[in-house]
């Protein structure tokens, strides 16, 4: 079963920056696929020490145009107060066709529905699967893969009860789309409207 960093992976090459790279495990997961010179890791703060890390905003990226064949932003949209001008920056530096590989909690799931275990102070920009699509259209990028997967350890570095992920893993599984709980979007850059 692939799951959800597989899906963020598969598409990456070239130059990568790793957009909120310091905290959680996708960094290392880059590396295996990834050379180390070829990486570039953007944080706001510094949790763990990264590849050729800078201190610095996503919606401000220190970047010349076009620097980057592809990005990967895992579990980061919703920490953002300007999610547009994140996508913007994201075109910004990105190469033409260059992959930009976003996951995000999904404002409607189940388990949102229920718990508001996504409403927390750090998340403030939670989206739908219909506003995430509007906000990369919008913002000149072609979805190539919209995919939904369940949170599992590996994408909750600070998860407290661990013990529900089979039960979200199996909630998953029976759920339409609409319901689930992570979206995993690649997309392209193409020409801005």
């Amino acid at each position: 079963m692939q799951t959800r960093v597989h899906a963020l992976m598969a598409s990456l090459s070239g130059r990568v920056l790793d957009i909120g790279g310091s905290a959680g495990t996708l960094h290392e997961k880059l590396l295996q696929k990834i050379p180390a010179e070829k990486i570039v890791s953007l944080d706001i703060e510094l949790i763990h020490v990264r590849t050729n890390q800078i201190i610095g905003d996503g919606q401000q990226m220190p970047f010349k145009n076009g620097t980057f064949n592809s990005i990967l932003a895992g579990e980061v949209l919703e920490h953002v107060s300007n999610p547009q001008k994140f996508i913007q920056e994201c075109w910004r530096v990105l190469d033409w066709n260059g992959v930009l590989a976003i996951s995000t909690p999904n404002k409607k799931s189940w388990l949102n529905r229920i718990t508001h275990s996504y409403e927390m102070p750090l998340h403030i920009s939670l989206h739908d699967p219909d506003a995430l699509r509007t906000l990369l259209d919008s913002e000149g990028f072609s979805i190539q893969k919209f995919e939904y997967y369940p949170f599992t350890e590996e994408s909750s570095d600070g998860a407290r009860n661990k013990w529900f992920f089979p039960v979200r893993n199996f909630m998953h599984g029976i759920m339409p789309n609409s319901l689930r709980e992570d979206m995993v979007v690649i997309a392209r850059k193409s020409p801005k409207k």
